[in-house]
């Protein structure tokens, strides 16, 4: 009986002492990155985007880019809070939320039309190369346009808008 006891107690131990170390904290090598667009290259679609790690699995970045599709030119500034569930910063899946300014031109109308926004992220970074500093970012999201229909209308500017994200970066 006592031999069975003491397996038992030897086992939870071994047990206990494994766990305990599967739950220690994984060291972050890259707390921050810094990306850019390519597709400003062939297209009129650019952007440079910086993150950092402020907490675990917490981020704070910000945004600007610069999209011309047909005769429409967006200029757009925003600031970006990210949570990572699997809080390690920077690597795969995390949700977020931003507020920025948008710069609408259109040939149709004349001027322009200045708006806040706030929206709601979700992407996702792959930390690639041997030592895991270069980053590739995807992500979609969605922003309320904060101005009114009387704003919005001559332009032909929606309520809300869908975003894309595609970022080659350096982690470090």
């Amino acid at each position: 009986m006592r031999l069975r006891l003491l397996s038992v107690l030897a086992i939870a131990l071994v047990a206990f002492t494994a766990q305990a170390q599967t739950s220690e904290r994984i060291p972050i090598p890259y707390r921050t990155y810094v990306a850019i667009n390519p597709l400003g290259i062939p297209f009129d679609i650019a952007s440079v985007e910086v993150e950092s790690g402020i907490a675990p699995g917490v981020t704070v970045g910000g945004q600007a880019s610069y999209t011309s599709i047909d005769r429409d030119r967006y200029t757009t500034f925003d600031a970006k809070l990210h949570y990572y569930p699997g809080e390690i910063v920077l690597r795969g899946f995390s949700v977020g939320a931003s507020v920025g300014h948008t710069r609408f031109k259109t040939s149709d109308t004349s001027g322009t039309l200045n708006y806040p926004t706030i929206g709601l992220l979700v992407d996702y970074n792959f930390m690639l190369g041997a030592a895991g500093r270069f980053v590739v970012g995807t992500g979609v999201g969605a922003k309320r346009v904060l101005a009114g229909a009387s704003e919005r209308d001559p332009f032909g500017v929606d309520r809300a808008t869908f975003t894309a994200r595609f970022v080659l970066g350096l982690a470090f």
